[in-house]
């Protein structure tokens, strides 16, 4: 894959998660209005780059996986939920990944189980 012309043809964007999340967080809760704009906004190019062809937008998201890393579960729950609007608005697809190191404790395991539960 030719990642320079993915990202001049607005196929592929990299972000840097911690200033990312500082774009909609608020009160260590994900702000709902903020979060669909930001994301939103970042979306919206690449589904109309590869409009009209077989392919679908696809987002790592590693925002949830951060904050629970950082004991906020709300948060990352909240993100989840509202990654799971944007995905119904332009039929992206998207991948997570969590560390399972972060989830050890029997209460952390609860609180995984209810992020992939948002899946």
């Amino acid at each position: 894959m030719d990642i320079a012309a993915a990202i001049e043809q607005g196929r592929y964007l990299p972000l840097d998660v911690p200033d990312t999340l500082s774009t909609f967080m608020g009160d260590d809760l994900p702000d709902p209005v903020r979060f669909l704009r930001v994301v939103g906004d970042l979306i919206a190019p690449a589904a109309r780059a590869i409009a009209g062809r077989e392919s679908r937008v696809a987002i790592c998201g590693e925002c949830a996986s951060i904050l629970g890393a950082q004991g906020k579960a709300d948060a990352a729950i909240q993100v989840e939920q509202l990654c799971n609007q944007l995905a119904k608005r332009y039929e992206m697809d998207i991948l997570c990944g969590f560390s399972l190191s972060t989830f050890y404790r029997e209460e952390d395991k609860q609180i995984f189980q209810k992020i992939c539960s948002e899946y």
